[in-house]
């Protein structure tokens, strides 16, 4: 799946992006800390796009940002390219949460 992202945005903890100001179809993504609520600890990165169908913890193995995208590579062999269609500063809250959510493990720059 493929998408332009017209707006993002990333507040305690929870990121996401999604083409809603566009008129193609609908989509997005939305990821973020999951936590044991017993015992209040992170336990690995919720990961969702489209519809909760399609979200799991610990399903994204490699995210690659490029200068004007990034994708998502998910376990089960599916890749989610987020296109930038937003000015920079919104742009760059959501690339501080996707490093803030899943750290240089799997990130990968280029």
């Amino acid at each position: 799946m493929e998408f332009v992202a017209t707006e993002s945005g990333f507040a305690d903890g929870m990121g996401g992006a999604s083409n809603a100001a566009g008129t193609a179809d609908y989509h997005y993504v939305l990821f973020g800390p999951d936590t044991d609520e017993q015992h209040a600890e992170r336990s690995g990165v919720y990961f969702e796009f489209d519809d909760q169908i399609h979200g799991a913890v610990d399903c994204v193995t490699a995210v690659a940002i490029a200068e004007d995208h990034v994708s998502f590579e998910l376990r089960d062999g599916q890749r989610i390219i987020v296109r930038r269609g937003m000015k920079d500063s919104q742009w760059s809250g959501f690339l501080r949460g996707i490093q803030d959510a899943f750290g240089d493990d799997i990130i990968h720059k280029g």
